[in-house]
C-alpha cells in the first residue's frame, strides 16, 4: 500500500535541487566529492555549504606546507576562550589553534562543518588581512600519550 505522504529519499533529493536550481536535479552519489567553499588566498579555513553532509576528517595545514588530517569520530570536546583560541580534543590528540576572531571558527567546527584550517603567514595577518576577518596564526598539535 502507498500514500502520498511516504516518497522516496531520491525523489526529495530531486525536488530540492529543483527548487533551488529552477530544473529536475539528481541524486548526488555517496562516491562523488563535496565541494567546498571556494578557497580564497590566506583564508584561514573553508566549509561546506548547508546542504552538505558534516566532514569526515578536519585537514590542518601549516605555514611550512605540511599537513595532519585528523577523523571528527575521534573529536571528544571543543573549548574556545577567546584569548587563548581554540582547544579540540581528539582522544589521543590535542590541537591548539590560536589566532583571531576565531568565533566563526569555532562554530563552524562544533557542527563538523569545516574541512581544512590554515595558518595563514604572519606578514599576511600584518598587512593584508582585515580586522574583523577570522585569521589562523598558529596550529600546534600535540600526541597525547595514555
Amino acid at each position: 500500500m502507498t500514500d502520498n505522504r511516504t516518497q522516496n529519499r531520491g525523489d526529495t533529493a530531486s525536488r530540492l535541487a529543483e527548487l533551488r536550481g529552477g530544473g529536475r536535479g539528481t541524486v548526488e552519489e555517496p562516491g562523488e566529492p563535496v565541494e567546498l567553499e571556494a578557497e580564497e588566498e590566506g583564508r584561514s579555513y573553508s566549509t561546506l555549504s548547508a546542504d552538505r553532509m558534516q566532514k569526515v576528517m578536519l585537514e590542518l595545514r601549516y605555514k611550512t606546507g605540511n599537513a595532519k588530517a585528523l577523523a571528527y569520530s575521534y573529536l571528544v570536546a571543543i573549548d574556545f576562550d577567546p584569548s587563548e583560541g581554540i582547544v579540540l580534543d581528539f582522544s589521543g590528540h590535542e590541537v591548539r589553534i590560536s589566532g583571531r576572531n576565531l568565533r566563526p571558527l569555532f562554530s563552524g567546527l562544533a557542527a563538523q562543518r569545516v574541512a581544512v584550517v590554515q595558518e595563514v603567514d604572519d606578514l599576511y595577518v600584518e598587512t593584508a588581512s582585515a580586522p574583523v576577518a577570522t585569521v589562523v596564526t598558529e596550529i600546534v598539535v600535540r600526541e597525547l600519550k595514555p
